[in-house]
């Protein structure tokens, strides 16, 4: 599109509309990282002040995010996850892959790293383990189009069975998925889950990983996993984007005082 320079809209009105026009008619989906200044500003032949005062007016209509150092994203609608119902329903357990892809959501996971590792006290703890084990360790990055969502980091116990064939199928399959198809697990139930969430600034390390500013606050999502006889085997500690994602308590289950029963357990 040229904008036209004899109209009475305003230039930078002009490049907004243009811009708003191109992500409701999915030219700019969800996710989908925008040109840059230079580059819209070269597109559009118009000062980089013009640009910016568009780029205000879509952050106002909140139709997309600025992660400090990488660019503009088209901001996805917020995505909800219901804490009772998916996060800790035991008898129907959903992961994040399972959760974001029942809403129609096309979510990639990339394997950044696997192996043994000396893990912190406070997964000890939880897992039950002495401090001088090392633990299977699975780091996984979430990306909904171009824009990573979620870190997540899983200790796996030593008693549970974890292939490298089942490593390799990471990127393919849900977590659970995976560990609920190898024989040596089939005697295992999920019996229990113990959640906590909070908000913590980012570190250096996950910064790089998110895509977003040292210090930018992120939610976290902290779960152990109570197998046969109360047993831990898993614990998953999830970092995720607080610009596009939020939880919502929906139950209509009941203990047995006839209410709904949530526990919280912090690992930090």
């Amino acid at each position: 599109m040229s904008v036209s320079r004899n109209s009475h809209i305003p230039l930078y009105q002009q490049i907004a509309n243009d811009l708003q026009n191109k992500i409701e008619n999915h030219i700019y989906e969800p996710g989908q990282r925008l040109p840059s200044e230079n580059e819209l500003t070269e597109e559009y032949q118009v000062s980089r002040l013009t640009v910016r005062k568009s780029i205000k007016l879509l952050l106002e209509n909140d139709l997309i995010i600025i992660q400090q150092g990488k660019g503009m994203y088209v901001k996805f609608p917020a995505i909800q996850t219901d804490i009772m119902n998916d996060v800790l329903d035991v008898s129907n357990f959903k992961g994040i892959f399972e959760t974001l892809t029942m809403q129609g959501l096309n979510l990639k996971i990339k394997l950044v790293k696997y192996g043994e590792e000396q893990i912190p006290k406070n997964i000890a703890e939880a897992l039950g383990c002495p401090l001088d084990t090392k633990i299977r360790t699975i780091y996984r990055l979430f990306y909904l189009k171009d824009m990573p969502i979620a870190y997540n980091i899983t200790y796996l116990s030593p008693d549970l069975a974890f292939t490298k064939e089942m490593v390799d199928e990471v990127e393919q399959q849900p977590l659970s998925t995976l560990i609920r198809s190898n024989n040596n697990n089939s005697h295992l139930h999920l019996e229990e889950i113990s959640c906590s969430i909070g908000v913590r600034p980012v570190t250096n390390d996950i910064s790089k990983m998110l895509d977003v500013a040292i210090g930018h606050p992120l939610m976290t999502l902290s779960r152990v996993f109570y197998y046969k006889n109360a047993t831990p085997l898993v614990v998953g500690v999830m970092y995720l984007n607080t610009d596009c994602y939020q939880f919502t308590i929906k139950s209509k289950s009941k203990d047995e005082n006839n209410e709904a029963s949530l526990e919280m357990l912090s690992i930090y």
